[in-house]
């Protein structure tokens, strides 16, 4: 039996920065996964850090997550690989130029900076950048992080300062126990004052029977990566099917809305790559950056991610369960991570945080 203030269940890049940002307030904590920490959707995407294609309203929380994406790496000292490199959102189309004014708006809302660029200004700006490239807006916001390694290296700044982590302990039922709540694993017990739960798609595993069920749309989130090169992409290139970067070693990172296979229902660990999807992306690549043809692709590979009915982040606490809280990111889940563990915290201290519907 372990006891413990706070219980995160599922060590994504939720869980785990939740885990530091509450071991940094002193709080006694405890992270558990049925796997290993960011095994899943927070580890198998392409690291994108990108404000341009996101909703209106959980766009506050992107800014938040920005903000403590370069916390992490340039004050806390861990090494996320969080490189803010500015990108471009590029419309290939003339019918997807309302994207560029939508997101003008967006922007300006929040008071961030935006550029719009015409075809001629893309070029200027990215000169290996090929003419099927109409228009585009550039945030110098836009960067990314490295996926492999960030959220491992989140949750082991969090052990440093006390933070404990059990892995391989799929918790299968929570159950109220005096003045908090005990979760069961397979031969343990983890009794906490409070339980967050932050498996992602997997979340109505266990919620489902506390009375909460939060709709998802199952994703399958497909990753390619080319062989080392040097350097030539400064920016993160985005356009309305297709993410693109260079990171720091060199690799051209290809992701965006082309899925791999799966079936969470039938088969939780089976997903798979979609070869047309994969061709579909590095056809599209191709036409925006010539060059990159000279590439062999050394690996590709997807993962389980799921999506709200409002591409919104879910937070809150289970009403017949005070006590038990739940956090999701719902869309551009790696990117978000951080700003919805922050108002997971928020709604946990029973202070302000985000809410999809406002009561």
């Amino acid at each position: 039996m372990k006891q413990t203030e706070y219980l995160i269940i599922g060590a994504g890049i939720v869980g785990c920065s939740a885990a530091y940002l509450l071991t940094k307030q002193g709080k006694k904590v405890v992270v558990v996964d049925k796997n290993y920490p960011c095994n899943e959707a927070s580890g198998v995407n392409a690291g994108g850090m990108e404000l341009l294609q996101q909703p209106p309203r959980s766009l506050p929380l992107h800014i938040l997550a920005a903000q403590l994406w370069d916390q992490f790496q340039n004050q806390d000292g861990i090494d996320v690989g969080y490189h803010r490199t500015g990108g471009l959102y590029c419309i290939l189309r003339e019918e997807d130029l309302h994207l560029l004014d939508e997101q003008e708006e967006r922007f300006a809302k929040n008071n961030l900076p935006i550029e719009r660029l015409t075809k001629e200004q893309v070029k200027e700006k990215v000169p290996y950048i090929c003419d099927n490239v109409i228009a585009a807006n550039f945030s110098p916001m836009s960067g990314y992080s490295n996926p492999l390694k960030a959220g491992v290296a989140i949750l082991m700044k969090a052990r440093e300062l006390g933070c404990e982590f059990y892995d391989h302990q799929f918790i299968k039922k929570i159950e109220p126990d005096g003045e908090g709540y005990v979760a069961y694993a397979e031969g343990e017990e983890y009794h906490a004052k409070k339980v967050l739960v932050a498996c992602g798609i997997r979340s109505n595993w266990l919620l489902n029977d506390l009375g909460v069920h939060i709709d998802f749309e199952e994703k399958h989130n497909m990753i390619t990566v080319t062989e080392k090169a040097p350097h030539f992409i400064d920016y993160t290139i985005t356009t309305p099917t297709l993410t693109m970067k260079q990171t720091a070693e060199g690799s051209i990172l290809l992701g965006g809305g082309r899925e791999g296979y799966g079936d969470l229902d039938h088969n939780d660990r089976k997903k798979d790559v979609s070869i047309d999807g994969l061709c579909f992306n590095v056809r599209e690549a191709q036409d925006i950056i010539p060059s990159i043809k000279k590439l062999n692709i050394l690996r590709s590979w997807s993962g389980f991610e799921g999506f709200t009915p409002e591409r919104l982040p879910y937070i809150g606490e289970v009403e017949k369960y005070p006590g038990v809280y739940y956090a999701v990111t719902g869309f551009c889940g790696y990117c978000i991570g951080p700003g919805v563990a922050a108002h997971a915290i928020r709604c946990m201290n029973g202070e302000d945080y985000f809410k999809v519907k406002e009561s």
